[in-house]
C-alpha cells in the first residue's frame, strides 16, 4: 500500500482514537468506579491508537521521520479541530483558527526545509 494513504489512514485512527478518549472520559464522569473503566469507548480508543502505532511504524520506516513526523502531526492538528468542531459541537474562535493557521503554515515550512 501507498505509504501516503498508509499516513492518512495512521492519522485517522489517530483523531478516532482521540474523539473515543473524551467520550470514554465523558463515562467515566457518568459512572463510577470499575463501570466508568470498562466503557467500549475507552477500549475502541485503545484498538484505534494501537492501529495508529502500527501504521505510523511502516510510515517511519520508509519516509524520513523530519518530514514525516511533522506532516503527520499536522494533519491529526487538523483533523482534530473539525472533528471537534463537528462531532462534539465544540466552538472554534477566529483566535483559534488563526492560530491553527499559523501553526500548520509552520509545519508546512519545516516539513520543506
Amino acid at each position: 500500500m501507498n505509504t501516503f494513504l498508509i499516513g492518512v489512514a495512521a492519522v485517522c485512527c489517530n483523531v478516532a482514537a482521540q474523539i473515543a478518549m473524551k467520550y470514554s472520559g465523558k463515562s467515566l464522569q457518568q459512572a463510577s468506579g470499575l463501570a466508568g473503566l470498562l466503557s467500549p469507548w475507552l477500549f475502541i480508543a485503545l484498538a484505534l491508537y494501537g492501529v495508529s502505532f502500527f501504521l505510523t511504524i511502516r510510515v517511519y520506516a520508509s519516509n524520513a521521520l523530519s518530514i514525516a513526523s511533522p506532516l503527520m502531526a499536522g494533519g491529526t492538528f487538523l483533523l482534530i479541530g473539525i472533528a471537534s468542531f463537528l462531532l462534539l459541537k465544540e466552538e472554534i474562535s477566529p483566535q483559534r483558527i488563526l492560530g491553527m493557521a499559523i501553526i500548520l503554515l509552520g509545519i508546512v515550512v519545516l516539513s520543506k526545509s
